[in-house]
């Protein structure tokens, strides 16, 4: 395993003691009532009758000498609506004293959890044209929920001091992105093209060493558990979190990367425990990182000490003062291009061609799991052909909602969608900031973000994505330098010298 890289950053401590930046954190359970229509497969047409292990909300709260709080709220969930996160995080930055800013919201793109998404995000899997009274019941009761752990996370702020690291892990994930003979492109294997495996450790200790909090990031699909399984779980992120709060304490927060084009090397498995298997090596490697890595900068004293010969004994002193740890943020609105969009005929045409196949399907008495998939295409022409004839605007572009947080030397910053782990790499290296964290799935959902490089291969995420949405086509390929740039700017605002 290669060598952590470690880097730090400090805060003074002005007139409170030496970890002047204060934190805390909360743990709530939001795993739904069973049975569960599960969110992510389209072909799981049953629910899920059990829980593998409960699907938990997170909550960091963050503050400054300056007063000045940011929120992390880590949920396993697959997605939320991007009015829905904006919702929430007005609720919880009113509940805890923040700005809507700088309240962060990460799904960790678990495909073995509920439906809970408000707006354009379809219910893509179980029962997949109806909205069961409870899951109704259950996405009303989220953003209080949210508030809720945040709100416990923020009663009991302690001092601390925050650290980051990173290692790669290869070897577990692959660009999915595979070519096969025939010229197609489908999700599989592609060891030739980019695949970003950095594990990026956040550690937030107190003066005396103990763990308040990890933050691990990694850019993954949670599937390595597939559809067959009947439970809702978190996948790989929950053996993360157990093995790490088991071994350093505290409470461990995963914040899923640029993971649209990666998934496992070995996924989709029918029965439970290839996911411990995965999650455990991510966490032995952020233990790795985060026993590296010192939150609170030290100088060593030298101490007489004498038997039968003069001995000299060296100690590591925490600094006093300690640099400070400013938070701050910046938030961009970036505005998306789609590609051409189709006329009515052309959506009609393909109306036609998607009914006719899934007629055909139901005459051969084929299964609701094969079923479903067609469905998928149908529902999404049939919406599409409505909102063509009802006279309405049709949008053109799409509004993603771009976020970076300054924690000292660290930038956090976030997408609302699924972009290609290019993407996080190019933010990553480009950032001002001195260390770092790129975060897909945060904030609400827009959709796929490939690279430009991608649309020509066709395939899934460049060319029908979309049909997970309302929307009629996909973000087109200049996408990605505009949500470059965007993070970019996020960043630049979170580090400017006059703060937020």
């Amino acid at each position: 395993m290669a060598q952590a890289t470690v880097r730090t950053a400090h805060q003074e401590t002005g007139e409170r003691p030496a970890g002047s930046l204060l934190a805390g954190v909360a743990r709530i359970d939001i795993t739904p009532p069973m049975p569960a229509d599960c969110m992510g497969f389209v072909r799981r047409s049953e629910p899920a009758t059990g829980v593998l292990a409960p699907l938990t909300a997170t909550a960091l709260v963050l503050e400054d000498s300056d007063g000045n709080r940011a929120v992390i709220v880590a949920m396993d969930l697959v997605a939320l609506g991007c009015a829905q996160a904006d919702k929430m995080r007005e609720m919880v930055a009113s509940a805890v004293g923040a700005s809507p800013d700088a309240v962060f919201l990460n799904y960790s793109h678990t495909h073995a959890g509920p439906h809970v998404t408000e707006g354009s995000l379809r219910k893509l899997g179980g029962s997949m044209r109806t909205i069961f009274e409870k899951e109704r019941l259950y996405i009303q009761s989220l953003p209080y929920e949210i508030v809720g752990v945040a709100t416990l996370a923020a009663r009991d702020l302690i001092p601390v001091r925050l650290a980051a690291g990173s290692i790669e892990v290869p070897g577990i994930s692959a660009n999915r992105r595979e070519r096969t003979e025939d010229g197609r492109t489908i999700l599989g294997w592609n060891p030739d093209a980019p695949l970003d495996d950095e594990l990026i450790v956040l550690k937030l200790a107190t003066e005396s060493g103990e763990t308040l909090a990890i933050v691990a990031n990694f850019a993954c699909h949670p599937v390595v558990l597939g559809g067959e399984n009947p439970n809702v779980g978190p996948d790989f992120p929950g053996a993360l979190r157990s093995l790490v709060e088991s071994n350093l304490g505290g409470k461990c927060l995963f914040l899923a990367g640029a993971a649209g084009n990666v998934l496992p090397l070995e996924g989709f498995h029918e029965e439970a425990g290839p996911e411990v298997v995965f999650g455990e090596r991510l966490g032995y490697a952020a233990m790795h990182v985060a026993a590296q890595t010192f939150p609170y900068s030290t100088h060593v004293e030298r101490l007489d000490y004498g038997s039968v010969t003069p001995i000299s004994l060296y100690r590591r002193v925490p600094d006093d003062p300690q640099r400070p740890q400013k938070i701050s943020w910046g938030a961009v609105r970036a505005d998306l291009p789609l590609k051409p969009l189709p006329t009515l005929e052309e959506v009609e045409k393909l109306l036609e061609g998607y009914r006719s196949t899934w007629q055909e399907a139901v005459d051969a008495g084929k299964p609701q799991s094969a079923l479903n998939p067609l469905d998928y295409h149908v529902q999404w022409a049939e919406n599409s052909v409505a909102r063509l004839k009802s006279g309405e605007v049709i949008e053109t572009s799409v509004s993603a909602y771009v976020q970076a947080i300054r924690i000292g030397d660290l930038a956090i910053v976030g997408l609302p969608g699924e972009p290609f782990n290019e993407i996080g790499r190019a933010v990553k290296d480009a950032s001002v900031a001195p260390f770092t964290l790129f975060a897909g799935y945060s904030n609400g959902y827009v959709g796929y973000f490939p690279t430009a490089a991608e649309y020509p291969y066709g395939g899934y995420e460049p060319s029908y994505s979309h049909h997970n949405t309302e929307l009629l086509e996909q973000v087109a390929p200049e996408s990605e330098d505009i949500l470059v740039r965007s993070c970019i700017e996020a960043i630049a605002l979170a580090f400017k010298d006059n703060g937020s």
